[in-house]
């Protein structure tokens, strides 16, 4: 009996979390295709500007800095609603932002340059998704949890302090890891996939 309530207490907010990142990612889609061919040249000039200044730039502080905040952004920001009581729907606004960024990134690659733009999406992005959203999904787990029994000793309900220490040390070790693997792996990927797409 314990056991079926711990998997339902778990499921739930999973089932939640995925439903708002559906919505989100839903969202994401339909606006990257909805004016294509406006976002082919901006991506186009992105790309080469991008892939210029990572091939002729080493990799320094400033690079390093802005490269981690894009990997911790988004876990950061939802491990930090775990410190409110009203952290459960925050999460789930955040896990809907999360899907929007990130399904919209990807659906202007493929509605600008159809499926070659998804393997360019996939070169520039894809480490970054691969590792950052499950971080996401299990750091976002961990603060609704915290939230959860922050709400219920505001309203005098005493329960079990969780415990999110190795969930954060897990993640933040994922995630230096692969911003370290990404400022070396990605430019490369990415020049792979230029020189892919520009011979085909």
């Amino acid at each position: 009996m314990d056991r079926r309530n711990h998997t339902g207490t778990i499921l739930v907010p999973v089932l939640c979390l995925s439903l708002c990142f559906l919505i989100g990612a839903g969202a994401g889609q339909a606006l990257a295709f909805a004016s294509p061919d406006a976002a082919a040249p901006e991506l186009r000039r992105s790309l080469t500007d991008y892939y210029r200044n990572r091939e002729q730039s080493q990799i320094g502080l400033s690079l390093a800095l802005s490269t981690l905040g894009t990997w911790f952004r988004a876990p950061a920001l939802v491990f930090l609603w775990g410190f409110t009581s009203l952290g459960v729907p925050l999460v789930c606004l955040s896990a809907a932002a999360f899907g929007f960024l990130l399904s919209f990134s990807v659906g202007c690659f493929a509605a600008a340059f159809g499926w070659e733009g998804v393997l360019l999406s996939a070169s520039a992005m894809g480490l970054r998704a691969v590792v950052t959203l499950p971080c996401f999904f299990l750091l976002a787990l961990s603060s609704m949890e915290r939230a959860g029994w922050l709400f219920r000793l505001s309203i005098g309900r005493a329960a079990a302090r969780p415990d999110r220490r190795v969930c954060v040390a897990v993640c933040s070790a994922a995630l230096l890891a692969g911003a370290a693997l990404d400022l070396y792996a990605t430019p490369r990927l990415l020049r792979l996939a230029l020189e892919w797409v520009a011979n085909h």
